[in-house]
């Protein structure tokens, strides 16, 4: 019997194996075989945090944002206790590709929680009755039309009473039907009452600076390092100078995309693509980022590779073609500058101006 309690200790110390900076901020390495993992085994592996399922608390809730769990439960005892983990993946790229990823590191960070909020929250919970509230997909016109949107899950077990309530972009529906509402309300209560804004905020302020991060593979946020903020303070009245001219330029610009008659039917153009203007004005350079270029690891033959290069060379002609005629001369431009362009899936481009004129 305690060879079986050994080697079972053993076997949870080599899954949940992270290391500690200061201000309680752990971090893991990813291993490729994480990529096979579930979403619960996920939180086992990497945060040690236990399926629901297994609670022996009287009550226990768990609230997943993308960047955070919130864990709050009553026990046998009658004693309210939680925790909110922050956590966020950092992206780490090759030398020889800076658009190639090299491995990602999580970085996660437990703030207790008071008894008396734990206990506001789930008393808030239980009094809407959102244990029995149900899943979007059981909610008449949920729209789950939405990009790139927040998902929020509800986990309840109380009183062996399990119920798990998944919810995509829940602040974006139309919150006139009951249900819709009460849920909106709830997970307001939940943001405002534990403050899991500035949490999360003072999370991100310790980690380590000179990297990208995301809590939802999605949206990056660059930490600059010391040397950044130096770069970045340097060309200052470069991004002021371009900020002044953005909207002169983006409606002058616009202007040709607007009266070019394109066949929509014969653009297959999936690629961002990146344009740069010199100063006199000309479109000067057409390139595509290298996470959009054609990778023998991402075809099927080389037929497909060689596809692949005519539609992108067909796509870098359709917008030489819209910009032609585009002088920027009149403008006088200190500096070239630059602008993207992507099509959607009915042939239609969209300019974009990528640039970061301010931070935080």
């Amino acid at each position: 019997m305690s060879k079986i309690i050994l080697l079972t200790l053993l076997f949870h110390s080599l899954i949940f194996q992270s290391q500690k900076l200061e201000n309680g901020l752990q971090f893991r390495k990813n291993e490729k075989s994480d990529q096979k993992l579930s979403f619960e085994e996920k939180n086992r592996t990497i945060y040690n945090v236990l399926p629901i399922e297994k609670s022996e608390d009287l009550v226990n809730v768990r609230i997943l944002f993308p960047g955070q769990i919130i864990e709050l439960a009553k026990s046998k005892d009658n004693k309210y206790f939680g925790y909110i983990l922050n956590k966020t993946t950092q992206y780490n790229y090759s030398r020889r590709d800076r658009n190639k990823l090299k491995n990602t590191v999580e970085f996660f960070q437990k703030y207790p929680l008071k008894q008396k909020k734990t206990k506001e929250v789930i008393d808030k919970l239980i009094q809407t009755n959102q244990i029995n509230l149900p899943t979007d997909s059981l909610i008449e016109n949920w729209n789950r039309n939405y990009l790139h949107c927040n998902q929020i899950n509800f986990q309840f077990k109380i009183l062996n009473n399990l119920q798990k309530q998944q919810y995509n972009c829940p602040l974006h529906q139309n919150e006139e039907k009951q249900t819709v509402k009460i849920i909106a309300e709830n997970i307001r209560f939940v943001q405002n009452q534990l403050k899991l804004d500035s949490i999360y905020k003072n999370f991100e302020s310790n980690l380590p600076s000179g990297k990208n991060y995301s809590n939802d593979g999605y949206r990056m946020m660059l930490k600059l390092s010391k040397k950044q903020i130096e770069i970045w303070q340097k060309y200052k009245p470069y991004r002021e100078y371009l900020k002044l001219k953005k909207d002169t330029v983006d409606n002058y610009l616009n202007t040709f995309i607007q009266n070019k008659n394109l066949n929509p039917y014969k653009i297959n153009c999936f690629e961002t693509y990146y344009l740069e203007f010199a100063k006199k004005g000309n479109l000067k350079k057409i390139f595509v980022a290298n996470y959009d270029k054609p990778r023998w690891e991402n075809v099927i033959g080389f037929k497909d590779f060689l596809q692949d290069k005519r539609e992108i060379k067909k796509c870098k002609k359709i917008i030489k073609e819209i910009f032609l005629k585009a002088d920027l001369s009149w403008l006088n431009l200190k500096f070239n500058l630059n602008r993207s362009i992507s099509f959607d899936l009915d042939g239609n481009p969209k300019l974009s101006d990528e640039a970061i004129y301010e931070i935080e």
